[in-house]
């Protein structure tokens, strides 16, 4: 699934896709996930991976984001999604840890 946003196109594995058929509220998520990463916020990044984002984001290179998902009455609850952009920020990939885009 691709979508558009102000800062390029997103596009979502096809895990991910297939998840929002379970849980409409992963939208939402998404949407707040990729928001969160375009302004520079990192989620559960830290220590010396926070700190090479954050340079990579200031200077305009590839960077990740890793968002964990809280909605406790879902079959999803705990899944960590990763969300990328390569450093033309063209395009922004969303899918979960460990999974092959």
């Amino acid at each position: 699934m691709v979508t558009s946003s102000t800062a390029g196109t997103v596009q979502l594995s096809p895990q991910v896709s297939e998840c929002l058929s379970l849980d409409l509220d992963l939208f939402f998520f998404i949407r707040s996930s990729v928001q969160r990463h375009q302004s520079g916020d990192f989620g559960h990044l830290f220590g010396p991976d926070s700190q090479s984002c954050a340079l990579a984001y200031q200077f305009s290179s590839s960077y990740t984001s890793i968002y964990e998902y809280e909605r406790e009455a879902s079959q999803l609850y705990g899944q960590l999604l990763l969300v990328s952009s390569p450093g033309a920020r063209s395009v922004t990939l969303v899918s979960f840890v460990g999974e092959l885009f």
